[in-house]
C-alpha cells in the first residue's frame, strides 16, 4: 500500500495524526487507490489531501511547546541531542529548559543551557535557573537574558527558600527585563500573591501549585484561586493527574494553563495525551498546547 506508506512517513505523522485517526486515512488513501482512476488524477488526489491535512493543523495546532523540561542528563535521554529526538518523534515543536546540578553553583547548570540553546537555537528556549539568596542572582539574569538570549527565570523556592525582600530583587530584574518567572512554589503562595500585585511580571506555577505528585487538593484550590484572582498567574500542568487538571481547567479555563511535562520526570507525551483528552475544542488544546507559553515568552 505505497499511498499509505506514504502518508504514514515520520515526517508526516506530526501533520496528520492531530486531527485524523489511522482508521481514517487509511479509509481515504485505499479508496484514492482502488479507484479507476488514472495514476495522474489519483496523485492529485493525493497531494490535495495531503495539503489539506497540512493547512488544518497549522490552523489548529500552530506550535506546541512543552514548557518545563530539564536537560543535560542524566538520564542519557535528557541529553539534548537526544531529547530533540523524542521531541520529534512526539510533534513538539519547542521545549523550554532550564538545569541545576545539585552541589553546584546555578552558573553550572545555566551555562549548560546556553550550550544547548547555541547547538538548538530553533528547539530550545532557555530559563535561568536562579538561587534568589546569591548576591550574583540579579547579575546572573543580565547576563543570561542580555548575553545568552534566555527568555525566562526559573526559582525552586521549595529546596531554595528565600523572604519575600530577596524575591523583590529577582521580580524587579523580571520586570526590567520584560521576562516571565516560573516557580516551583513551595510554601510562597502569600509571597507570590504580593509580588504579583507589585510587579508586572508573569507568573507561572508549576505542577499547577501543588507539586510534583503531591495531589493536595487544598494546594490546588488555594492555586486556582490564586490564578483566577491575578492575571499575571498561570498554572503549569506537569507532575498531576487528569483529574487535577481537569479542576484547574473548570477553574481558569484553558488561557490560564500551560502544558509543561517535567521530562525526564515524566515522558511529554503523558501529559500531551491527558489534554487531548479534556473536554476541549480544537482552539483550546491550542491555548494550553503552546499558544499561552508562546505570548508568555513572546516568540
Amino acid at each position: 500500500m505505497p499511498c499509505q506508506q506514504f502518508l504514514s512517513h515520520t515526517y508526516l505523522r506530526p501533520f496528520i495524526f492531530k486531527e485524523y485517526d489511522s482508521k481514517a486515512l487509511t479509509r481515504i488513501t485505499l479508496l484514492i487507490e482502488e479507484s479507476y482512476f488514472t495514476p495522474f488524477i489519483r496523485s492529485i488526489f493525493l497531494l490535495t489531501a495531503l495539503t489539506l491535512f497540512i493547512f488544518k493543523r497549522w490552523l489548529v495546532i500552530e506550535m506546541i511547546i512543552d514548557a518545563h523540561v530539564h536537560v543535560g542528563g542524566p538520564p542519557p535521554e535528557a541529553e539534548p541531542e537526544n531529547f530533540v529526538k523524542l521531541m520529534d518523534k512526539s510533534s513538539i515543536d519547542k521545549s523550554i529548559i532550564c538545569r541545576h546540578i545539585p552541589g553546584k553553583p546555578t552558573l553550572v547548570g545555566n551555562e549548560l543551557i546556553y550550550s544547548a540553546l547555541r547547538k538548538y537555537p530553533d528547539r530550545f528556549i532557555g530559563f535561568v535557573w536562579i538561587n534568589p539568596n546569591d548576591v550574583t542572582a540579579v547579575e546572573e539574569i543580565e547576563k543570561a537574558v542580555n548575553e545568552w538570549g534566555f527568555r525566562g527565570i526559573k526559582l525552586h523556592l521549595e529546596t531554595m527558600f528565600a523572604s519575600e525582600d530577596k524575591l523583590n530583587r529577582i521580580f524587579n530584574a523580571a520586570e526590567t527585563l520584560n521576562v516571565p518567572i516560573y516557580i516551583h512554589v513551595g510554601e510562597h503562595f502569600s509571597a507570590v500573591e504580593n509580588l504579583s500585585e507589585k510587579f508586572e511580571v508573569e507568573i507561572i506555577l508549576g505542577h499547577l501549585g501543588v507539586g510534583v505528585y503531591n495531589l493536595d487538593p487544598v494546594r490546588l484550590k488555594t492555586a486556582t484561586t490564586l490564578a483566577k484572582k491575578q492575571k499575571n498567574i498561570y498554572l503549569e500542568t506537569s507532575g498531576n493527574t487528569y483529574f487535577f487538571i481537569e479542576y484547574a481547567l473548570k477553574n481558569l479555563g484553558p488561557a490560564k494553563l500551560i502544558f509543561g511535562s517535567d521530562f525526564p520526570h515524566e515522558h511529554p507525551l503523558v501529559l500531551m495525551n491527558t489534554i487531548n483528552i479534556l473536554q476541549l475544542n480544537n482552539r483550546e488544546k491550542h491555548q494550553i498546547l503552546g499558544e499561552n507559553i508562546k505570548k508568555i515568552v513572546k516568540l
